[in-house]
């Protein structure tokens, strides 16, 4: 994955647009992303080299200086988290709404992704000479849309194909934050419009029931897929109570619904109950299972 962002960073400095008029002009519109990706893969090859070190150590059932092997995982799994977050928030903004801002002709004149998001919010800055409706409604919506194809193209690939913890961890945690991000956009935004959605409704795309419809679905089709991936990663270093550590994950919902309301001062009486579906959805889920068996 690391090489995967320095082959597009090279490709992003290297780009170049060519606009013919009454003087040839070249433009290397891409630039803007090369430093981003450059430093997201340096991130993920030392995460990677370290995750290999303790998989090696954890296989031949060692300690690594006296720490056990699934906290050796355990401290692997949350740095994995945190910097697939910012990845995730990279790919909403700038392969989301700078790339399709690119394909209709325009440019991106600056970007932000913030590393305490949702508290404070990322975002990327356009500029689309004579855009249309339709096109705006793409640029707008394709934070959301790319966000979307991202997690439940990486989960179904999980689903397909069992990897190693050391590069499966990376690929769910980008899916869950894709994942959180396309859906909570539309859950929170239909219940109270705001930032993407909030645009797209004045636009006459979406309307509030349906984005709040919309995310509903794509979260309840994501909760099962990401709670069994979860699961069978877990699996590897628990042989017991997978389900206790499943439910605790689920807490990151009503964390991620209140860090959003303090920090873009959203207040809205539905939030907290909602926030609280996906831990009574693991419950049930994890419950059962285990009365089945």
């Amino acid at each position: 994955m690391a090489l995967a962002f320095f082959a597009a960073a090279v490709f992003a400095y290297t780009y170049e647009s060519r606009y013919r008029g009454l003087l040839p002009i070249v433009t290397y519109p891409l630039r803007v992303y090369a430093v981003p990706l450059v430093l997201t893969g340096l991130v993920l090859l030392v995460l990677a080299l370290t995750a290999r070190g303790f998989s090696l150590a954890a296989k031949d059932k060692l300690r690594v200086r006296g720490i056990d092997r699934f906290w050796v995982f355990t401290l692997a799994f949350l740095s994995a988290g945190f910097v697939m977050k910012i990845v995730g928030e990279a790919v909403h903004e700038l392969l989301g709404h700078g790339a399709l801002a690119l394909l209709f002709g325009g440019r991106v004149t600056d970007f932000y992704i913030s590393l305490i998001w949702p508290y404070e919010f990322s975002y990327v800055r356009l500029s689309i000479p004579d855009a249309t409706s339709s096109q705006m409604m793409w640029v707008i919506g394709g934070g959301i849309l790319v966000s979307a194809v991202v997690s439940y193209s990486v989960q179904a690939f999980l689903l397909w194909k069992k990897l190693r913890w050391e590069f499966s961890v990376p690929l769910f945690w980008l899916s869950f934050w894709c994942y959180v991000n396309a859906t909570g956009y539309l859950i929170v935004g239909g219940v109270y419009p705001f930032g993407d959605v909030e645009e797209l409704i004045h636009l006459g795309v979406l309307t509030s029931s349906l984005a709040l419809v919309i995310g509903a679905a794509l979260f309840l089709v994501g909760f099962f897929i990401i709670s069994g991936i979860l699961r069978r990663t877990l699996a590897t270093f628990l042989k017991k109570k997978t389900r206790w550590w499943i439910l605790a994950f689920w807490f990151i919902i009503p964390a991620l619904v209140g860090l959003t309301k303090a920090g873009r001062g959203i207040f809205h009486i539905l939030l907290v109950p909602f926030s609280l579906i996906p831990i009574l959805l693991s419950y049930l889920s994890e419950f059962c299972m285990k009365r089945q068996k």
